[in-house]
């Protein structure tokens, strides 16, 4: 069932768009303001819908359009964003945000699913490869190889992403050196890539070390487990 973000102030018409949606096997799930996601930014970009309907005139702090470039630091996810707004110099400005489409109000539910079909159809189904990671005050992104604290930033190369992914996968258990090996570098002479794989627990502890919570901790003679407090 595809997770549908509605972002309407306008309760009578996110009644009608949910109810269209939902007789159509959506999942809807509809909040008034930006600054409800802005709030609780994290928890939003752990539980990333498939597609967002974001109404462009918004009340409060932030319309739609700062809310989509809020959003696009975190994910890719499509937008359609929903206006009664028909100038050129708006319609532009939505489209620099990437992976979006438009629709005027007013407009009917059966428009808005077709709608929908046709930008999900262009988004490949997830892998579980875009799918974000807490780890204490950290949210690790495998998709886009970044690690980020608060406003910092810090890109990973990727096979240190694709080891940091096994462990979130595996949060809380131990895993062994020739599980590593064997998912990141496969085919490649294993034991050549030892160095590589300590040189990389190294970096990947160093980044970590701001939040005292996660913790990567060598088992002897086992592996490695990585863990967060509370």
């Amino acid at each position: 069932m595809k997770k549908i973000l509605l972002i309407e102030d306008d309760a009578n018409l996110a009644f009608m768009i949910t109810d269209g949606l939902e007789s159509e096997g959506f999942n809807v799930f509809h909040i008034t303001n930006g600054e409800e996601i802005l709030a609780a930014m994290d928890d939003f970009i752990l539980h990333m819908p498939d597609l967002i309907l974001l109404d462009v005139n918004l009340k409060g702090v932030v319309n739609g359009f700062e809310l989509s470039k809020k959003i696009r630091q975190h994910s890719q996810v499509p937008i359609i964003f929903t206006t009664a707004r028909t100038q050129i110099e708006d319609i532009q400005q939505g489209f620099k945000i990437g992976n979006v489409d438009y629709l005027k109000k007013p407009f009917g539910v059966r428009e808005l699913i077709l709608r929908i079909n046709e930008l999900l159809s262009r988004n490949p189904v997830s892998t579980g490869q875009d799918k974000l990671f807490q780890l204490g005050s950290f949210v690790f992104s495998p998709a886009t190889h970044c690690l980020q604290q608060a406003d910092e930033k810090k890109h990973l190369q990727k096979n240190e992403s694709d080891v940091l992914k096994i462990f979130c996968e595996n949060i809380g258990k131990v895993v062994t050196k020739t599980d590593i090996l064997e998912s990141v570098w496969q085919d490649e002479d294993l034991k050549q890539k030892e160095a590589s794989l300590h040189n990389i627990l190294s970096l990947l502890r160093s980044k970590l070390s701001n939040d005292k919570t996660v913790n990567l901790e060598t088992i002897h003679k086992t592996g490695w487990k990585l863990t967060v407090v509370g």
